[in-house]
């Protein structure tokens, strides 16, 4: 391969069990212990996070930024200290993983989310001017009405007392005036953004919290004079408080990830001459939340290849649906390369197989298939 340019290696979630950064940070060890002229400063990390986990470490580590590790109240009101990610030297793009504060074991379970308002209170007054918040389900259930108290924001039931706990769908149902007036004003100069994770996408909320929405989305009309979403709410329905109280906007956190690490702009500046897909499968690539990243970094690198975690022989010997990928790579010289095809001496990994046995299948498979990759570019 050039032996000037710089590799970009991308990761996608499903491979073995290692979460989209792990998988990238695997490989990029690889790359420069098979070559030792490659360093750091010529491999650039795309692992595909999405607002779930490994989401600050992606954008701290890529833009050189730093962390700060704060105390919160976690889902069941117990303080905990968790982290906030600063992008880049100015850290004026703060990102936090709402289910590292607020995440709870079961969808539907009832709980606070006042810790993520708190951590967005707390990356404004360390000059955040940006927020990203990754979205993960499971999250306490309270429709994100807990981190809008964190901010100001104040409840009132019928009788003009202030409701303090709100942990469920009926405590909810009691509240019958909002008063924003005690929000933060650091709010008012910031950009809030929610990453949408697919686990968030995926999950929807239950009868009886949107109900008690759409009782409350009434009351959020009249009090605060903007409409509340009322469609497309998560498991959490987190979205709710969110956007309609402090100003939020939820957006597919993929490539909501992908713009703030800001390495769309370098692939768009032709640094790459080479790069290398870690997928599970040939049907991962035709996503269509990554399609259009994949062609962006198809019309801006000459090469590259693609290894597959998963994959059998298909009638005739052939690849099931291996064309899909010279779809999205039409004008790039790629090969695509199977784990599976690569012959271990050892006893197989089946479905019953743990964690470690799992990972040390997969490392051996990669360290064998590496070189042969390597000198395909």
């Amino acid at each position: 391969m050039n032996k000037s340019g710089k590799i970009l290696i991308a990761a996608f979630n499903g491979i073995s069990a290692l979460s989209p950064t792990e998988a990238t940070s695997r490989l990029a060890r690889g790359i420069r212990a098979i070559d030792t002229s490659i360093d750091s400063s010529r491999i650039a990390q795309l692992p595909f996070v999405d607002g779930g986990s490994g989401t600050i470490d992606f954008l701290v580590t890529n833009t050189l930024g730093s962390f700060l590790e704060v105390e919160a109240t976690g889902a069941s009101g117990e303080e905990i200290v968790v982290p906030i990610g600063f992008a880049g030297e100015d850290g004026k793009l703060a990102a936090i993983e709402m289910s590292r504060v607020s995440g709870v074991a079961n969808m539907g379970t009832g709980g606070t989310t006042a810790g993520v308002g708190e951590l967005i209170q707390d990356a404004l007054d360390e000059g955040a001017f940006s927020i990203l918040l990754g979205h993960e389900e499971p999250l306490a259930c309270d429709a994100g009405l807990g981190a809008a108290a964190a901010l100001g924001v104040k409840y009132f039931d019928a009788n003009g007392a202030p409701i303090t706990s709100i942990l469920s769908a009926d405590h909810i149902l009691k509240i019958d005036r909002i008063d924003i007036s005690a929000r933060s004003f650091s709010l008012l100069s910031s950009r809030i953004y929610i990453a949408r994770s697919k686990s968030a996408i995926n999950s929807s909320a239950s009868e009886e919290l949107l109900a008690s929405l759409a009782h409350l989305s009434e009351i959020i009309r009249r009090d605060v004079g903007v409409p509340a979403p009322r469609t497309q709410m998560s498991a959490s329905a987190i979205e709710f408080g969110l956007v309609s109280l402090i100003g939020a906007e939820a957006r597919d956190g993929l490539h909501l990830v992908i713009e703030a690490s800001g390495i769309a702009e370098v692939i768009e500046r032709d640094e790459f001459s080479a790069f290398i897909l870690l997928a599970p499968s040939i049907g991962a690539l035709n996503a269509p939340e990554l399609r259009s990243i994949l062609q962006r970094i198809a019309s801006h690198v000459a090469r590259g290849a693609v290894i597959l975690t998963r994959g059998s022989l298909g009638e005739n010997g052939d690849r099931g649906g291996s064309t899909g990928a010279y779809e999205i790579f039409d004008r790039v010289r790629v090969k695509i390369f199977y784990l599976q095809d690569v012959q271990l001496f050892q006893r197989p990994i089946y479905d019953d197989s743990n964690i470690e046995e799992v990972m040390r299948d997969f490392g051996m498979r990669l360290d064998k298939i590496l070189p042969v990759v390597m000198e395909s570019l």
